[in-house]
C-alpha cells in the first residue's frame, strides 16, 4: 500500500520535514506551506512570572500543561528567576495533567512526573476526567497551548473550580526569532509560514493539483481559512476541500475546527500522532472507490 504519488499538502510549521519524510516514504509527492506559527510571549512576562508564582505559593489541587513548547518556556522563565527548582518542588505536591504524551516527555526533562494523560487528547477529555473526580473548591491552574479555550474554563468555573490560566505563546502567522527559539532548542525541525506560498497553496488546491492535506492542530486549520477569507479565495476553498481534495486532521480538536469552517475530514487516526496518521491516510487511499470518488488526479 502506498500514496500512489498523489501530492500531499503539509500546513504544519514544526515537524513539517518529518512529516513529508513519511509522505515520501509511502510514496507521496510532499506540498509544505505551513499555515501557522509561534509568537512567544516572554517579553509580556508578569503573566508568566504571576503563574509561577501561584504553582509555588498557592498549593494548587491540578496544574495542566497542554503542549511541551509551554512546558519548556514556563520553565525556562521560572530559571530566569531562579525558581526553576522551585516549580519543579511544588509540582511534587500537586495533580500534573498532560494533554498529549509531549508535554509529559517535556515535563520528564525536567524530573517532572505527570500523574494524568487522557486517552482523549484534548482539553474536552481533560475536563471528563476532572469532573469525574469532583472539583468543587479545587484550585487549577492551566497553561495552554497558543490559544485559550474559554468553553473550558466555563465548564470548570461552573462545576466549582478556581482556575488560573496562563499561556508562553500565542499562535500568529508569524515565527518570531524568540517562538524559533523555543522550538529550536525544543530540537523541533521547523519551516517558516509564508502568506505567499499559503496562496500559492490555495491556488494548487483550487487547480486540483494538490490531492490530500493535512492538518495536525486547530490553528492550521483556522488560518488558512482566515488567509482565503482576506483575499477573497474562501468559497472556492472550500468547494474544491470537499469535492477534490481528501481532507485529513491529526485528532478531534483540529477535526472540530475544520468542521467549524464547513469542511467534510476524510481521515483521522485513533492514535494522534503523524506516523499514525500518515498510515490511515494510505489505509483510505487503498480502498480503490475512496480515489474515484474524492480525487481527481491530473
Amino acid at each position: 500500500m502506498s500514496l500512489n504519488g498523489l501530492t500531499v499538502a503539509i500546513t504544519a510549521s514544526r515537524r513539517a520535514l518529518e512529516l513529508a519524510h513519511l509522505i515520501t516514504n509511502f510514496g507521496g509527492i510532499p506540498y509544505i506551506s505551513p499555515t501557522v506559527g509561534i509568537e512567544s510571549n516572554m517579553d509580556k512576562s508578569k503573566e508568566t512570572e504571576d503563574f509561577i508564582k501561584k504553582i509555588i505559593e498557592d498549593k494548587l489541587d491540578y496544574v495542566i500543561f497542554m503542549t511541551g513548547p509551554g512546558v519548556y518556556s514556563l520553565m525556562s522563565a521560572a530559571k530566569k528567576v531562579q525558581m526553576e527548582s522551585n516549580v519543579s518542588e511544588a509540582l511534587k505536591q500537586t495533580i500534573v495533567v498532560a494533554r498529549s504524551l509531549k508535554p509529559k516527555i517535556a515535563l520528564g526533562k525536567y524530573g517532572i512526573k505527570t500523574d494524568i494523560v487522557p486517552d482523549e487528547n484534548t482539553a474536552d477529555g481533560i475536563a471528563k476526567i476532572l469532573k469525574s473526580r469532583g472539583i468543587q473548591g479545587k484550585k487549577i491552574g492551566v497553561l495552554w497551548h497558543g490559544s485559550y479555550f474559554p468553553v473550558f474554563r466555563n465548564e470548570m468555573s461552573a462545576a466549582g473550580a478556581k482556575i488560573f490560566e496562563c499561556s508562553t505563546y500565542t499562535y500568529s502567522f508569524d515565527l518570531n526569532e524568540n517562538g524559533a527559539k523555543i522550538l529550536e532548542e525544543m530540537g523541533f525541525k521547523f519551516v517558516y509560514p509564508d502568506q505567499g506560498k499559503v496562496i500559492k497553496l490555495i491556488e494548487a488546491i483550487n487547480k486540483g493539483d494538490i490531492h490530500v492535506i493535512t492538518f495536525t492542530s486547530p490553528p492550521s486549520a483556522r488560518d488558512l481559512f482566515n488567509i482565503a477569507e482576506t483575499h477573497k479565495m474562501k468559497e472556492p476553498l472550500l468547494l474544491s476541500l470537499n469535492n477534490k481534495v481528501i481532507v485529513v486532521a491529526i485528532g478531534p480538536s483540529t477535526k472540530k475546527a475544520l468542521e467549524e469552517n464547513k469542511v467534510q475530514v476524510d481521515v483521522m487516526p485513533q492514535i494522534y500522532k503523524m506516523g499514525p496518521m500518515v498510515k490511515e491516510l494510505v489505509n483510505y487511499i487503498s480502498q480503490s472507490n475512496n480515489i474515484s470518488k474524492r480525487i481527481r488526479k491530473s
